[in-house]
């Protein structure tokens, strides 16, 4: 009986020994668990100094790509698989190696990133940054040399977006929206090398909802676009830089292109925006040129008005256009005048045209002077023969597929004088007239 007794006692006082052991145990496990929790270890995450060196890294070496991912934890790459990773540094390493070779970075304080982000918002139309792009900080990349290389947006630079906790992370979807608007650019522009009107129109569509655009205009507008590329751009298509690439916008600079002179090269530039609705927006400012130095005025019958630089008094006016129905004199006030530098406006009204003779007068009241304005004003007098009042602004762009980016005039030379086309038009659309001016007397349109 004292045996078993004494055996019974150490069993007791051995779970009275463990228990409290066991207790601390699962004690200090709780306390590590909530400590986990509460603090971010170096083991869970790197700075946003940290992450930025390392895409600096990829972007510096393609060799240094795979370490780089590798280094980044998987909840600072929200996602992003490897090849995405690799296909984003390569395109900033394209808009780096403009600039030589990296030597450091900063991230621009506060006040210089809101100014950079807000220009790109308002390049694209925005308001605001989307939230799942997180609080966006900006990187500035840094190189040797004493000249500061920069582009209208600033210099090479890149986004590391913040969660609410403050814990840096590269943003998937920023990163996928600017690879995404990166490729958008490339394909116009392989459309275009390629000579692709019908690829270049399915592109061009979405851009313009107007119901002046019709099927036939855009086709026109892809066809011009394709000449020029093809007949003006010296530069292949590896020569194009792209020195801004981000969500919202993405700027080239094409350094070879033949300028309005035919023989100079200067550069030409391209932006893409995209809204905030993610549709793309094309920025691509065409030149429109005719396709003769000089056009021509035309009656009903075919035959050329040949009045530009003619000195004209009132007897070679009708010998030229025949008797206008009526003539105004118009004295005009010192302002004008000077403007004009006559003193005298003679207006001849014909039948669908109005003629403005600027003219100096003799003591006898007889008028001399140099047609400076025209008003087409009815179809019984058109521009080379096809263009006149009451043709509607498809017709119109059929014929100059560019005007509208003009607003909707163009220049022309006669002579050794310069003149300026500008038309108007009703709430139709129609040409309601064509003003034909000397350029040194054109007050441009408000």
């Amino acid at each position: 009986m004292k045996s078993v007794a004494r055996r019974a006692l150490s069993v007791i006082l051995a779970v009275l020994m463990i228990v409290p052991a066991v207790f601390v145990l699962q004690s200090c496990r709780f306390v590590d668990e909530i400590r986990d929790k509460m603090i971010d270890t170096p083991e869970d995450y790197i700075s946003k100094q940290e992450l930025a060196r390392l895409i600096i890294s990829a972007i510096s070496n393609q060799g240094n790509v795979a370490d780089s991912f590798s280094q980044i934890p998987d909840a600072q790459l929200n996602g992003i698989s490897y090849s995405v990773f690799n296909e984003y540094v390569s395109i900033l390493r394209d808009i780096s190696y403009e600039y030589g070779t990296v030597t450091s970075f900063r991230f621009l304080n506060e006040g210089d990133a809101a100014e950079y982000v807000n220009g790109l918002l308002d390049r694209s139309g925005r308001t605001e940054v989307p939230d799942k792009y997180g609080k966006l900080d900006v990187v500035e990349l840094e190189y040797g040399g004493t000249d500061k290389k920069e582009n209208s947006y600033g210099g090479c630079r890149f986004f590391v977006s913040e969660d609410k906790t403050g814990v840096a992370y590269l943003s998937k979807d920023l990163v996928t929206d600017t690879i995404a608007a990166h490729n958008y650019l490339v394909h116009y522009f392989t459309m275009l090398e390629n000579n692709n009107t019908d690829g270049l129109f399915a592109l061009l569509e979405p851009l313009y909802d107007s119901d002046i655009y019709i099927n036939s205009v855009i086709s026109a507008k892809a066809q011009y676009i394709a000449e020029y590329y093809m007949l003006k751009v010296r530069s292949v298509m590896n020569e194009y830089v792209f020195d801004v690439v981000t969500p919202f916008v993405v700027h080239v600079t094409i350094p070879k292109v033949i300028g309005d002179d035919g023989e100079s090269l200067t550069n030409h530039e391209v932006t893409l925006a995209v809204g905030a609705d993610g549709n793309y927006m094309i920025y691509d400012d065409i030149p429109w040129y005719l396709d003769s130095a000089s056009i021509g005025i035309y009656d009903a019958n075919q035959n050329p008005v040949r009045i530009q630089g003619v000195i004209l008094n009132d007897a070679k006016l009708r010998a030229l256009i025949g008797d206008p129905i009526v003539v105004n004199r118009v004295k005009l006030s010192e302002e004008d005048k000077a403007f004009y530098g006559k003193p005298l406006k003679i207006r001849a009204f014909y039948n669908g045209i109005i003629f403005d003779i600027f003219a100096e007068e003799d003591k006898d009241g007889n008028w001399s002077g140099e047609v400076g304005d025209m008003i087409i004003y009815s179809n019984t007098y058109s521009i080379d023969g096809h263009i006149s009042a009451g043709m509607n602004k498809s017709e119109l762009l059929l014929i100059y597929p560019m005007i509208d980016e003009e607003n909707f005039t163009f220049r022309f030379t006669s002579g050794k004088t310069e003149y300026v086309v500008d038309f108007t038009f009703d709430e139709n659309n129609n040409i309601e007239y064509v003003n034909i001016i000397k350029s040194d007397l054109y007050r441009q349109k408000s």
